[in-house]
């Protein structure tokens, strides 16, 4: 468990989607080192406005911090309920305020606010409770003027957190907001040299750009296999890591949804951290605590599971997952049902024979193995527990028979030589295996796979392919340009000549539209990119995100669609910038911030499109004759938000459900809204800020 708590934690405010201890941010504050999260957020500045007003000051809100009933040693028992074994609290976010009596600095909770040593209650708590305590640090800090120079790294960041392992015990370090500097100024090594001379055993994690960092942090975006080295998952019970006071109930995860996260992590040999926040007297809220209780009771019935196994040859799928446990002095197989359908695909013959399957909640059952898998059914009526696990005694697979005439695998083909002394209207015809470029298609040649399974283009650390005037790239996995760096684009195909076409292409990185009137269809990939041309097409294609990218991002130019697509997991799904004329139509979009990002564009017409749980389903930031029509907003924070003074909007016959507001605009020119249609909304159908 890792409790957020800061100085927003008053206010404890965001648009639902948005963290909302990013509060002083979000007003505008000029404070350093604002990585992505939108600053000012115009939702919050109407929020401030109408419930803060008299608040000028952001250090204002610390009378209103009393922490008047809170109990570290029920904060404990929830971590215990919940099966935890470890609890990381929040010593200092990024709003600089210190929860316990830090050196060198006066602003801490004993001289304001709570008026009492909160982190060294809670790490006594842990301690009573037999919890391994560990503090979470921000090495960006907005209130200290040393930030964030020498004197600060001197005489606060590492005196702070030494101070944090010596004399609290800190047995593991979260460090965040750290993307401002590197190691040589932060002299993170250094620090962390000296920490595990204190405690040779201390964890620390990858945030501190530090090579002596002991295991990796995923925030928000799991990783997509088992991983072999130490690892965590961190999260918040809801889209805000403490507490938001916009997100309801169904914002929050159920006990089901803890333990089908939690399995996955375990099946993937990583570690579960789960963020609470507590509200400005100090109670972590029933939203947020319930569901870690109901998750507890299974946690606690799978001890073993939890915190004893290992990784199975696979970690299993969306609806399975698969461990290995010492049972009894051997090896058995856990099988994981998360959705209750009882198929284990991935346990056939192959991966070894059956001999035995029992419940491990004792319940009654009938199995069969075969070809496709290991079939579970239950004869009890009322099966037990949130998700069922059955134990599997498994024997390895028989050895495979003597070969007479052994495969080899296929050895890659250079790529290059099969294009020389093509001409226009020519077909290359790709078969089986993998091609080596990089390579460019010649203009008015067609470079054809036998499909995204079958033929592979890789151009290792360049970018695979370019794709000259008139050429087409077809039916083929291409990879290529590297490693990704953060949440910047993978260039791994270039569409570098007008007309160029892709066509139902599975492309592991993004494709770098060079040239006009280009046309991707049918594709799948992380992203598009282009700039400064025109007639850009992107048809019935499904782009996967990682969180904090963006899915098609198009800057400049004009006449592009964008059309019958699929988005799923970016930051922002479409950006458009600067662009004119440009139809958005007929996408399924689900993001954490953004579905259609319009900004200084003009006559960008949004028709059609299906948004769900994404905090603005269409942003109009500034620029003129912007229409949003006809699409259709669930479960997100807004249905439609305009501006930064952008003009002549019109907004009408959408349908926004279960949104906290349906249109929102502020700062706006004039905004023609009508014929929408709003269902269960929040708080109001129509918000007009001033103009």
């Amino acid at each position: 468990m890792i409790v957020h708590a800061s100085l927003s934690t008053v206010p404890a405010w965001a648009p639902i989607g948005q963290y909302s201890d990013w509060y002083r941010a979000h007003l505008g504050d000029d404070v350093p080192d604002i990585l992505l999260h939108p600053s000012p957020l115009v939702e919050t500045l109407a929020h401030h406005r109408d419930r803060w007003s008299h608040i000028e000051r952001f250090d204002d809100f610390l009378p209103f911090l009393t922490f008047d009933d809170f109990d570290p040693d029920e904060w404990a028992g929830l971590a215990l309920d919940a099966g935890m074994s470890y609890a990381v609290f929040t010593a200092k976010h990024h709003d600089g305020l210190c929860w316990w009596d830090a050196p060198n600095t006066d602003r801490t909770v004993l001289n304001a606010g709570p008026k009492r040593n909160v982190l060294a209650e809670f790490a006594a708590a842990c301690e009573r409770a037999e919890i391994a305590f560990g503090a979470y640090y921000s090495l960006l800090d907005w209130a200290d003027p040393r930030y964030p120079g020498r004197q600060y790294v001197d005489d606060v960041l590492h005196p702070h957190v030494t101070d944090l392992v010596r004399r609290y015990g800190a047995r593991l370090l979260w460090g965040d907001g750290h993307w401002g500097h590197g190691e040589s100024h932060w002299r993170s090594s250094e620090l962390i040299d000296s920490l595990l001379r204190i405690d040779p055993q201390l964890a620390v994690n990858d945030r501190w750009w530090s090579s002596r960092s002991t295991f990796r942090a995923f925030v928000d975006q799991m990783p997509h296999a088992i991983q072999q080295d130490p690892w965590e998952f961190a999260r918040g019970i809801g889209p805000s890591f403490c507490l938001n006071r916009n997100e309801r109930a169904e914002h929050h995860m159920t006990g089901s949804q803890i333990v089908s996260l939690l399995t996955e992590v375990t099946a993937k040999n990583g570690h579960l951290v789960l963020g609470v926040g507590p509200d400005a007297s100090g109670r972590i809220p029933e939203v947020q605590s319930r569901p870690l209780r109901i998750a507890g009771e299974w946690v606690q019935a799978h001890d073993q599971l939890v915190n004893c196994s290992r990784p199975w040859t696979t970690w299993g799928d969306e609806r399975v997952r698969y461990v290995v446990i010492d049972h009894e002095g051997r090896d058995e197989l856990r099988a994981i049902d998360i959705d209750g359908g009882g198929c284990f695909a991935s346990v056939t013959p192959a991966s070894g024979r059956v001999m035995s399957v029992r419940a491990i909640d004792g319940g009654l059952i009938r199995w069969e193995q075969t070809d496709a898998g290991l079939a579970i059914t239950r004869l009890d009526r009322t099966p037990g527990g949130l998700v069922e696990v059955y134990g599997i005694d498994i024997h390895e697979p028989d050895d495979d028979p003597i070969e007479l005439f052994p495969r080899t695998a296929a050895r890659p083909h250079d790529l290059s030589p099969l294009l020389v002394d093509t001409k226009p209207g020519d077909i290359v015809q790709l078969g089986d295996g993998v091609y080596v470029g990089p390579a460019r298609v010649p203009a008015g040649v067609t470079l054809r796979g036998l499909g995204p399974d079958r033929t592979v283009i890789d151009g290792m650390e360049s970018t695979a392919v370019a794709v000259e005037e008139g050429a087409r790239l077809e039916h083929c996995t291409v990879r290529g340009g590297g490693d990704r760096i953060v949440w910047l684009p993978l260039i791994t195909v270039r569409l570098v000549g007008e007309h160029a076409h892709m066509l139902g292409c599975h492309v592991e990185g993004h494709v770098n539209v060079e040239a006009a009137n280009t046309k991707i269809n049918a594709c799948t990939a992380l992203g598009v990119v282009a700039s400064d041309l025109d007639h850009v097409t992107v048809t019935r294609s499904i782009f996967r995100g990682m969180h904090w990218d963006c899915g098609v991002d198009l800057a400049g130019g004009s006449g592009h669609v964008i059309d019958s697509c699929e988005f799923d997991n970016h930051l922002v799904a479409i950006r458009l910038t600067g662009t004119a004329g440009a139809l958005v139509r007929g996408n399924a979009i689900s993001a954490r911030w953004c579905a259609v990002e319009l900004i200084d564009t003009e006559g960008s017409v949004v028709l059609g499109n299906a948004v769900h749980n994404t905090m603005r389903a269409v942003d109009v930031d500034g620029g003129t004759l912007a229409e949003v029509s006809g699409n259709a907003v669930g479960d997100g924070d807004s249905g439609c938000v305009v501006q930064r003074g952008a003009s002549a909007t019109t907004v009408a016959g959408n349908h926004w459900e279960r949104c906290r507001v349906g249109l929102f605009a502020w700062d706006a020119g004039d905004v023609v809204h009508r014929e929408n249609v709003c269902s269960d909304i929040h708080e109001q159908a129509v918000v007009i800020g001033p103009s």
